[in-house]
């Protein structure tokens, strides 16, 4: 499902830029006389015509990210789906988008950029924050805590995301953790504080590696 949204949504910001590049030729050559000067931009033919084949190290490299879904920049999203459209339907998509008024194709551009921003996966800080903030509620099932702490244990592993667990305050709460009445809980937790350690000072500080040693 989520392919498919992403692919409406490349294929609408497209149609908006192709939109956006022709009517901008369009009010270059009719306002001449006003002393308009486009110094950069692309040519209507440029924009929906595919992109040039490079050599097979860059195809390979495209091929990949096609891939895996990667795109740094908004940018390279727009130029895959560019490569990736039919130029005759993408044209004619453009010249309807191009009824638009400006108002209409500002709002379409916001409410694209909100659902890529809603589609977005979130960092591994993030997630340890949902995790913490579900071991931090009180009203949090079991199922639900025990759900965090398996997050948890995969998400500290990195030495980075075990300091950020500290940073945001979840090493304290995994060691409160221990304490929990259900054994299956306590060894969770023993288990995200085990892979945390490793060169982590702020576990001995906080006590937790006599708690363990004491289970």
């Amino acid at each position: 499902m989520e392919c498919v949204v992403l692919r409406f949504l490349l294929a609408s910001a497209v149609i908006l830029t192709a939109a956006t590049v022709i009517s901008g030729e369009r009010v270059n050559r009719t306002s001449a006389t006003a002393g308009l000067v486009w110094s950069k931009g692309k040519l209507k033919s440029d924009l929906l015509s595919k992109p040039e084949q490079g050599n097979s190290d860059d195809s390979s490299a495209g091929a990949d990210d096609d891939l895996d879904g990667g795109f740094s920049s908004l940018d390279g999203m727009l130029q895959w789906a560019i490569g990736h459209s039919d130029p005759v339907k993408l044209k004619e998509s453009a010249e309807d988008a191009q009824r638009l008024s400006a108002s209409e194709l500002q709002k379409r551009r916001l409410e694209i950029k909100e659902l890529i921003e809603k589609m977005k996966m979130p960092s591994d800080a993030q997630l340890m924050q949902i995790a913490i903030d579900d071991l931090n509620n009180s009203s949090s099932s079991l199922e639900d805590r025990q759900r965090a702490l398996q997050e948890l244990l995969i998400l500290v592993e990195p030495l980075d995301n075990a300091n950020d667990l500290n940073k945001l305050g979840g090493l304290a709460i995994v060691i409160q953790e221990l304490n929990h009445p259900d054994p299956d809980t306590r060894r969770l937790s023993a288990w995200v504080l085990g892979k945390a350690c490793h060169n982590h000072p702020v576990i001995l500080e906080l006590g937790a590696l006599t708690k363990l040693i004491k289970m």
